[in-house]
């Protein structure tokens, strides 16, 4: 397995390159990124801000329009939402599952495009009483051969995607930092 660089796993090597690829990779080429940031707050603080999944389908909502959320009421684990998003340029039917939640310590998502499956892990590590870990992992998968074109091109710029990822939680960090601070 080869050394993560930039925040992105290289490992999703194929048996058609040559090399012994590893049982992860085995089903299909992936893409991973991985950003940790260590946030002055509080753990349920930052709790409450991870796990406010309307916030995140609201700020989805205003970057895609119409999402639709089943079942209805509030968000919990398994409440999946649906709509048209942008994807590599092209508008594309993307479904999106609160998997897993476990208060105070992980939060996982599942998502679905044409072909690709993305999975993201959201955990937290108390560190203190003030003092909190976020890590967020996002993998992308595909299952079929127009999402492995697409995650090739993706892979070409990974730097710049590995950047704009950490930017993201970085800026989530900081909210979350911000709103310690007023209260």
């Amino acid at each position: 397995m080869r050394p993560a660089r930039d925040g992105v796993d290289l490992s999703g090597r194929t048996a058609m390159q040559g090399v012994s690829p590893p049982r992860i990779a085995a089903r299909g080429p992936f893409m991973k990124f991985v950003a940790v940031e260590d946030v002055a707050a509080p753990i349920a603080l930052v709790w409450s801000h991870v796990a406010d999944l309307e916030a995140f389908e609201d700020r989805a909502r205003a970057r895609i329009g119409a999402i639709q959320r089943r079942p209805p009421g509030p968000p919990a684990q398994g409440t999946v939402w649906s709509g048209k998003a942008d994807v590599m340029g092209k508008k594309r039917d993307v479904t999106v599952t609160a998997a897993t939640i476990e208060t105070w310590s992980r939060l996982t998502a599942e998502a679905a495009t044409d072909g690709m499956q993305v999975n993201i892990n959201v955990d937290l590590a108390e560190l203190g009483p003030r003092l909190t870990r976020l890590t967020v992992t996002t993998e992308a998968r595909a299952r079929s051969l127009a999402a492995r074109l697409m995650l090739q091109s993706a892979k070409l710029a990974r730097k710049t995607l590995a950047k704009r990822y950490k930017g993201r939680i970085s800026d989530l960090a900081a909210r979350i930092e911000k709103s310690a601070a007023k209260g």
